[in-house]
């Protein structure tokens, strides 16, 4: 199995925008020397849930202070990209990290950050498609021509290319909606399962990913499909899952309530259809996700992912030690104890198998 660390960058109460930044990126660094094997940025516009707003920037930063770690974005945001400046940037991350980028894209689903730009909600899925046909051609064509809706390009040579052929692996983010499950797996892009998906969810939406692959012929024995949980390790079990579900739920009050695709009026783009069930916030909070909450001792939390790749096909785990507003020394120890006590016992298997 795989282990990446994910960094949400969001801002509690109390916290200053440099002591976030601070403890992330102090985070990030621990992620290469504890040996996970990437760190996933999310960018986040407009509110106190997310305040990494550049995500080629930070990466910038990874890619000079680490040599082994890769670079995810989970997720750029591409409707509110220009596609062919973006094609540069992340080829220019691709080029300093000496191949490490992991491009993980999707279509957002915040309506207090496409307000914020001025971007219509039902146009999510027109304005993803224009730029995922533009940056594979930037990417892999010498000079190319688009015409767009939204994005026009007459003969243009994107440079400099990136170091991974064609292309960084792209992962696309899919929450709720078949749609993009199918469009990705048509395309051979692995899928990111998010926190907040249930596990009957994240199973159902696997089982679609590989029904969609078989039914082009395509090999499915050894799909990396990152599925986001939350994580807490501590020495005393009982104290692991009180901190680790305190911390939680914090995080999941700030998900229904600042990250929730609810325009102004309660009402859903039809683009966002597959979300209804944000309005019932406390059951999103309270229900959906216990069983995926990885809180206890080292043992505890063993036995958790082990059920997640046994039952549910989980190979990579991407893990959300920093959740609701937890102490940075507390995450540190958490990802100590986490990378010597948890990740060998999935690596020696693997290794072995």
């Amino acid at each position: 199995m795989k282990f990446g660390t994910f960094h949400l960058f969001q801002k509690p109460p109390g916290w200053g925008d440099e002591d976030v930044f601070r403890a992330e990126l102090e985070q990030i660094e621990k992620a290469e020397d504890l040996g996970f094997d990437a760190a996933w940025l999310a960018e986040h516009h407009f509110q106190w849930y997310g305040i990494a707003t550049d995500l080629m920037v930070i990466a910038g930063w990874v890619a000079a202070r680490t040599q082994r770690v890769r670079i995810g974005t989970a997720i750029v945001v591409l409707p509110f990209h220009n596609p062919v400046r973006l094609a540069e940037q992340a080829a220019t991350i691709d080029i300093m990290s000496g191949g490490r980028l992991d491009f993980g894209v999707g279509r957002g689903y915040q309506a207090a950050e496409y307000a914020g730009f001025g971007i219509s909600m039902d146009e999510s899925r027109a304005r993803f498609n224009e730029s995922m046909e533009v940056l594979l051609k930037a990417w892999t064509e010498e000079a190319f021509t688009y015409d767009g809706r939204y994005t026009k390009v007459n003969d243009v040579t994107v440079l400099p290319k990136p170091v991974q052929k064609p292309h960084p692996p792209i992962y696309v983010a899919s929450w709720m909606t078949p749609e993009t499950i199918k469009y990705a797996a048509e395309r051979g892009f692995p899928i990111l399962a998010p926190a907040g998906l249930a596990s009957d969810q994240i199973k159902t939406n696997y089982q679609l990913y590989r029904e969609t692959l078989q039914s082009l012929g395509r090999d499915t024995s050894n799909l990396e499909l990152p599925a986001l949980v939350h994580i807490y390790v501590d020495d005393n079990d009982e104290r692991g899952q009180q901190i680790g579900v305190e911390h939680s739920m914090r995080y999941g009050a700030s998900l229904v309530t600042l990250g929730t695709p609810m325009q102004k009026g309660g009402q859903l783009s039809k683009e966002y259809e597959h979300y209804e069930e944000f309005g019932q916030a406390g059951r999103v909070v309270r229900e959906y996700r216990q069983e995926l909450m990885l809180f206890g001792n080292p043992d505890s939390v063993a036995r958790k992912i082990q059920w997640m790749r046994d039952e549910l096909g989980v190979r990579y785990v991407m893990c959300w030690m920093n959740m609701g507003g937890l102490e940075p020394d507390k995450v540190l120890r958490s990802m100590k104890l986490f990378a010597s006590e948890v990740m060998p016992r999935f690596k020696t298997v693997e290794a072995t198998a």
